[in-house]
């Protein structure tokens, strides 16, 4: 009877060997034939794509031993199959998160951001603080895509961080978020010493829209700082909320031309008679040549 019932064991671990064999295959070949590079044979690449997809969870390890590649067609039709599979991919992908490899590691918070898959969040906290700062920037941009409250946190933190590419996704992060919460911090970060995160500042600014307006026009009274001080009037110009006009009206008495040059432009984007008014009155007084270049590109009749 033992030996009867080892027989079954063994083979049944060899039937399902067999069977994991088999699946591997099957993910080998459609993948070959979904990163091809030639042109001729894109419809079978997507369709390849598709059948992985559709193959679901079975697929999913196998694919996943192909995340440590460096090629970019490999990294990019991986995400586009792990998008197709959708959340059973999502544990098989935060494990990838903590792998020896770097390059699987940032393949998986790129895929898991791509997937926007809310059951991924938890994940990729744990990872936020990690030693690789490409690590911590990923990890704070997923979080960011996928959109969910839980990862603000995370990203303000980010914000504050040593490296200027963990602050940009981190700013990128609350861009896509547009928490009110964040409006302060946010105008702190105008002051960033790298451009890239200023932009997407004030990018998150404008994207949270009317409850930035009031603490734009406090910011604007206070920031002597000049960079910090034309990225608000720019800011102030998107928004474009009426109650903007006065105080942007104001600066227009600045002796700074650069300040003025940037006012005009940001009232440019207000449809509005008033300001067109106040515009006009500037252009009968003006004398410095920056300023009256950005007046003629405004429609002021």
């Amino acid at each position: 009877m033992k030996t009867i019932i080892f027989l079954l064991i063994t083979s049944s671990m060899a039937f399902a060997q067999a069977e994991a064999d088999s699946v591997n295959q099957i993910v080998d070949s459609l993948f070959i034939q979904a990163t091809t590079k030639n042109i001729n044979y894109q419809d079978q690449a997507r369709q390849s794509k598709e059948a992985l997809g559709e193959m679901g969870e079975s697929a999913v390890p196998r694919l996943v031993e192909k995340m440590d590649t460096q090629d970019a067609r490999s990294m990019h039709a991986l995400v586009d199959i792990f998008k197709l599979i959708g959340r059973p991919a999502v544990p098989y992908i935060v494990v990838a998160l903590g792998a020896d490899d770097p390059f699987k590691r940032r393949l998986a918070a790129r895929a898991l951001g791509d997937m926007k898959d809310s059951t991924a969040v938890d994940g990729l906290l744990r990872y936020t603080d990690d030693p690789d700062y490409r690590i911590r920037a990923g990890t704070v941009v997923a979080l960011g895509k996928i959109g969910d409250p839980r990862g603000i946190d995370a990203a303000v933190k980010a914000l504050g961080d040593d490296d200027y590419l963990v602050r940009l996704d981190a700013a990128t992060a609350l861009s896509m978020f547009a928490d009110p919460n964040t409006i302060d911090i946010l105008i702190d970060a105008l002051s960033d010493s790298y451009f890239g995160v200023r932009y997407k500042a004030a990018e998150a600014l404008g994207n949270i829209g009317e409850p930035s307006v009031a603490p734009v026009i406090n910011a604007l009274s206070l920031i002597e700082e000049r960079r910090s001080f034309y990225m608000l009037i720019e800011i102030a110009g998107n928004l474009k909320d009426d109650k903007l006009i006065k105080p942007l009206s104001e600066i227009l008495k600045s002796e700074d031309p650069l300040a003025r040059a940037v006012v005009v432009e940001a009232l440019g984007k207000f449809e509005s008679k008033r300001v067109k008014k106040i515009l006009r009155k500037l252009r009968n007084k003006e004398t410095h040549p920056l300023v009256i270049g950005k007046l003629t590109r405004i429609n002021l009749e």
